[in-house]
């Protein structure tokens, strides 16, 4: 069987398919499901990139692992918000999107016969870029009565000589738990101990609307020893998801590896995306993320509420854009996020989506604008 025969269907494109035969018959569907804010980027930072645009110096090829500036720009940044202190020239990466860095992450380490741990639940790419750089995923659960946290007993059990590496996404997507200091201290040593690279998908970092960023990896092990690398993206700070722009954060071999392998497969981010990228994470940051998430505490109120109402479960985070709720019915994630469409008309994803794991769950998203939260509400908490 060949690599790609390997690739279970991707789940956002079914559910896409269905969105639109819905709309085709004349639906008026409410999308709750797709993480994709629906506010514009900032106007600040649409003005820079115009200005960027505008001037011939960025016309010409990028540079791959980013310019100077931004690499000096984001460890600026890490040092101010997040304490870590990092050297920009061999420890950060530039990423088009946090997504192509999971993407070429196992590639960078992985031979046919490896092994990769992946959570079920997490985001389905972290399996797929294993199957396709010849690897095996070995599943390890995240359970609600752990906090959606990794049982370290299993990890033990799956963690052989052939384990590669670990993914793992705090503030973690689909779920909003988070991962504390002690958390990250046993994860450490648990990597240490079995020699494995430590990846934290961290595109949600920021993303605790009212409240202090969520704590990252790096402010706990020491990322020019450690064999962990952090992968950050501007898509959900900023709103600027059509953008990618992501960088990639740790340890010197980590990020100098996947570095060799984008060199061969990309030519960099558009310098003008790289200068915007550099002005928001600059004196404007604080400002700027304020802005962006200012909306979502008040979404989730209204889904909360609405979701009460039904005896809907909620699992309480203070952490991303998502609700994840359990199904009230005896019916599968699938079977319920389906009804939801056809019945009300309300797009929802099921958290099978996510992995075995999450049936039995769903998720909402809170990217959708006020009326559409409201009108989603208010068909959901009239429904079951």
């Amino acid at each position: 069987m060949g690599r790609l025969d390997k690739l279970p269907p991707y789940l956002f494109s079914a559910i896409d398919q269905a969105k639109a035969a819905a709309l085709a018959k004349g639906v008026d569907v409410v999308d709750l499901g797709i993480g994709d804010p629906d506010r514009p980027t900032p106007a600040s930072l649409v003005e820079v990139m115009a200005a960027a645009v505008a001037d011939p110096a960025f016309h010409r090829y990028p540079a791959q692992r980013g310019t100077p500036r931004l690499r000096q720009a984001i460890a600026a940044w890490l040092k101010r918000r997040h304490h870590t202190v990092v050297d920009p020239n061999t420890q950060v990466l530039v990423l088009i999107g946090s997504k192509e860095g999971l993407g070429h992450l196992p590639t960078t380490c992985v031979e046919e016969g490896d092994n990769v741990l992946v959570p079920d639940l997490g985001y389905p790419v972290y399996g797929q870029a294993t199957l396709l750089a010849g690897g095996e995923p070995r599943v390890f659960s995240l359970a609600a009565e752990r906090g959606f946290l990794p049982d370290f007993a299993e990890l033990e059990k799956l963690a052989d000589e052939k384990t590669r590496m670990i993914f793992l996404n705090y503030p973690n997507n689909p779920t909003g738990a988070v991962a504390d200091e002690e958390f990250w201290k046993r994860m450490i040593a648990f990597t240490t101990k079995h020699n494995i690279r430590l990846v934290n998908d961290a595109a949600y970092l920021e993303v605790v609307p009212g409240g202090e960023a969520a704590l990252s990896l790096l402010q706990v092990a020491s990322p020019s020893k450690d064999r962990v690398i952090e992968l950050h993206s501007l898509s959900k700070m900023f709103n600027m998801t059509g953008w990618r722009i992501a960088f990639a954060v740790g340890h010197p071999e980590l990020v100098g590896d996947l570095g060799r392998v984008k060199e061969s497969m990309d030519s960099g981010v558009f310098n003008a995306v790289q200068e915007t990228a550099t002005y928001a994470l600059g004196e404007a940051f604080e400002g700027l993320l304020a802005e962006v998430m200012d909306v979502y505490p008040k979404r989730r109120q209204v889904i909360n509420a609405a979701l009460a109402k039904m005896g809907v479960e909620v699992f309480p985070s203070p952490a991303t854009f998502y609700v994840w709720a359990k199904v009230p019915t005896e019916e599968s994630s699938i079977e319920f996020c389906g009804r939801a469409l056809e019945e009300i008309g309300t797009v929802i994803t099921p958290g099978l989506g996510f992995g075995t794991g999450g049936d039995g769950w769903f998720r909402i998203s809170l990217t959708a604008s006020d009326e559409s939260i409201a009108e989603g509400a208010r068909r959901l908490e009239g429904w079951k």
